[in-house]
């Protein structure tokens, strides 16, 4: 069944309503085709979902009647974040897609020293909505209840010195021979870990004795040197293996 993101505000539990507008709707009316009568799944971005059916369609406007909450819970109960260096090219489409998929809470794009991505200020915000024009269309087709955060661009200094203190931060680092992801996660369990993946270079020196000052453990993937956009939905998915719901029963 299909599923569609729309604000808090449009949604009326009280009337049992909810108004779908924008490109939302007319991809329900052009490109799916959906009729009057047709089950959805609308969900508020907060966690909340609820099985619908369609009363009335227009091209940018499209009601829908509430008609009971979805019970099955899509979302991990860790918290992963990704802050993740800037890729080349489409590269960073792809691993906000396939994070999203998979179950990523947030997404930060890094500035680092071996970043060859360079973005202007007037750049930026496009990028940005791009990203999370992405991550909404990805946590739609993973039947997700909420859509992953895309923040503004950021430093290494600046995610590690506004992190929760109970955070679990792993830095993914090629120079790390002897500390795998799994046995940081087996003796350390944590509801909110912190990925941090460099770019297509990988994190500097500098940038790897910062981390390590802020208390982040160095880990490896194994003995294969992954590319960023493998790297990051790689440990995303060994994450949620050892501590969530990948690769369980779902019922």
């Amino acid at each position: 069944m299909h599923r569609f993101f729309v604000s808090p505000g449009d949604i009326n539990k009280e009337e049992g309503k909810a108004i779908i507008s924008g490109d939302t709707a007319l991809h329900i009316s052009r490109v799916l085709r959906l009729q009057k009568g047709d089950s959805i799944i609308l969900a508020d971005g907060s966690g909340n979902a609820y099985l619908s059916i369609i009363l009335d369609i227009e091209k940018y406007k499209i009601l829908a009647e509430l008609k009971e909450p979805v019970r099955e819970k899509s979302e991990p109960a860790t918290r992963v974040i990704l802050a993740q260096g800037l890729a080349k090219g489409e590269k960073m489409d792809h691993i906000v897609q396939k994070c999203t998929e998979l179950g990523i809470a947030e997404i930060i794009p890094l500035v680092c020293e071996r970043t060859v991505v360079r973005l202007s200020s007037q750049k930026v915000p496009g990028k940005i909505k791009r990203w999370q024009k992405i991550s909404l269309a990805a946590a739609e087709q993973s039947q997700r209840d909420r859509v992953p955060t895309i923040k503004e661009l950021s430093t290494i200094e600046e995610v590690l010195s506004g992190k929760n203190d109970q955070t679990l931060c792993l830095f993914l680092w090629e120079q790390e021979k002897k500390q795998g992801l799994k046995e940081i996660l087996s003796n350390n369990p944590a509801h909110e870990v912190l990925l941090l993946v460099g770019p297509e270079g990988g994190f500097s020196e500098a940038e790897a004795d910062f981390a390590l000052s802020y208390g982040a453990f160095p880990v490896t993937l194994g003995p294969r040197v992954l590319r960023t956009e493998t790297a990051s939905p790689a440990a995303l998915t060994m994450v949620l293996y050892e501590l969530d719901d990948l690769g369980g029963v779902y019922e």
